[in-house]
């Protein structure tokens, strides 16, 4: 379709919305919806979700709905290609129902009742366990695993971001996800700087298996403006497209918590290593500060705390790695065979597990938003946007806050399809920004009414 087929942003077409009972009967419940949430998350191993039902024939009594049913939707912004991967398409993968909510009863001949539902490789995963060996790079082995018609059987599509590690592993009666988790904690990029912060997250357009170095390095998927009042096309007619970048509402999340990151090796750590076989006890060091340009943030060049030192101590916060102490044990990988075909390698924790724990919790604890925005079904969570905020309606740089505004990754999303009065689509999305362009002030910065900043001499 058309650009010009877009009425008003947040505009969706249902397309396909059915109910496939345990006994084989297919019920179109499209007139029946009331409302439809999808969750993505990419700390979440599968998509989510629920969906409102007003009901007048009584369907989850004669059908009927008892929380082994399928469902079979569709859902696209007015302007996608049909046959575009970014349109909700669940018909050949149909999502399962696991649990049903009576919500209430709206007189004599009406009843109101939710219906929760996920991914079927989530139902799958409840029902099998693994335990083989594989060998080969992580990103490999994260495919069969997902593929493979004894576990997850999933077809849906998966976008890898290829390791640099080779791994022989053993999952020892453990869950597909607990074991992709895993494999999460002992990959390294192969694209981007050897960055060990993996992760494992579906969205609707299918699994992902990618870093987030990776994710930083995308190009923003869409820019959204704070308080841009409704964009007129040259008609004098509001515009849906332009519109569609509008943010309806935002709020930054109060993140900054000194103590609490100290405490989880953010800012630096010590690893205490015993190799059993060498029969020696190493410490391992780890700072932020100085590991900071090795990996690829959201955007600029400076970090998320100020390098300003400590009179008393003489150290920045990134200095004391006695803050956080991990403990581990290791062989030194000596027990591996080693080839050139094969170089396998042991969990490597020396030079990832440090580097891992902190770039989590830059995500976790970097400048986080929460957005609401006009809906459109080409968003994903992972996905790069540019957010410019206290921006005016000329847009001009001196007028955004720098600290804020940005790219930022969208690391939760919820799709609200509102079918309810006027019929909106709307999106809830929290976003992380790991890096700033201009630093934090240091000591010996004074800043006066206007907001300048000048620097105190002794």
């Amino acid at each position: 379709m058309a650009k010009s087929d877009l009425q008003f942003a947040g505009e969706f077409l249902i397309t396909q919305c059915k109910l496939l009972t345990t006994s084989g009967t297919e019920f179109d419940i499209r007139n029946l919806v009331q409302n439809i949430n999808i969750y993505e998350d990419i700390f979440s191993h599968t998509v989510s979700g629920d969906i409102l039902l007003k009901d007048t024939n009584n369907l989850v009594m004669n059908a009927p709905i008892i929380g082994q049913e399928k469902l079979l939707l569709r859902i696209q912004t007015p302007q996608s290609n049909p046959k575009d991967e970014t349109i909700i398409n669940y018909t050949d993968t149909p999502l399962s129902v696991y649990k049903v909510n009576m919500v209430m009863g709206e007189g004599e001949n009406a009843l109101l009742y939710s219906l929760n539902f996920t991914t079927q490789e989530s139902f799958r995963n409840q029902v099998c366990k693994i335990s083989q060996s594989y060998k080969g790079q992580p990103s490999d082995i994260v495919e069969k695993i997902l593929r493979d018609k004894n576990y997850l059987d999933s077809t849906r599509k998966l976008f890898v971001e290829e390791t640099a590690n080779h791994v022989k592993i053993v999952f020892p009666n453990m869950r597909p996800f607990m074991a992709l988790v895993h494999l999460c904690k002992i990959s390294n990029s192969k694209q981007y700087n050897q960055s060990p912060a993996y992760l494992f997250y579906e969205t609707t357009k299918g699994f992902h298996f990618r870093s987030i170095d990776g994710l930083a390095s995308q190009e923003p998927a869409y820019e959204y403006v704070e308080n841009i009042p409704n964009v007129l096309s040259e008609q004098g007619t509001i515009d849906p497209i332009k519109n569609l970048s509008t943010m309806n509402e935002f709020s930054q999340q109060p993140t900054r918590d000194t103590i609490y990151n100290m405490n989880s090796g953010f800012y630096s750590s010590k690893l205490k290593v015993h190799d059993v076989y060498n029969k020696t006890l190493k410490d391992y060091d780890f700072s932020y500060l100085e590991n900071f340009e090795n990996d690829i943030h959201t955007e600029g060049t400076e970090p998320l705390m100020s390098k300003s030192i400590d009179p008393i101590s003489g150290k920045n916060l990134s200095e004391y790695p006695d803050t956080k102490l991990f403990v581990s044990t290791t062989s030194d990988g000596k027990h591996f065979y080693e080839s050139q075909d094969y170089p396998y390698q042991s969990d490597n924790l020396i030079n990832t597990m440090q580097r891992r724990i902190s770039r989590f919790f830059q995500v976790d604890r970097g400048i986080k938003c929460q957005v609401k925005v006009p809906g459109q079904t080409t968003i994903q969570a992972g996905d790069i946007v540019t957010l410019k905020v206290g921006a005016t309606s000329s847009k001009t740089d001196d007028s955004i806050d720098k600290q804020v505004s940005g790219r930022h990754i969208i690391t939760t999303i919820r799709h609200e399809f509102n079918l309810t009065g006027d019929p909106r689509h709307q999106i809830y999305m929290e976003t992380i920004k790991d890096g700033l362009v201009d630093a934090f002030p240091e000591d010996g910065v004074v800043y006066s009414n206007s907001g300048s900043a000048t620097k105190q001499t002794t």
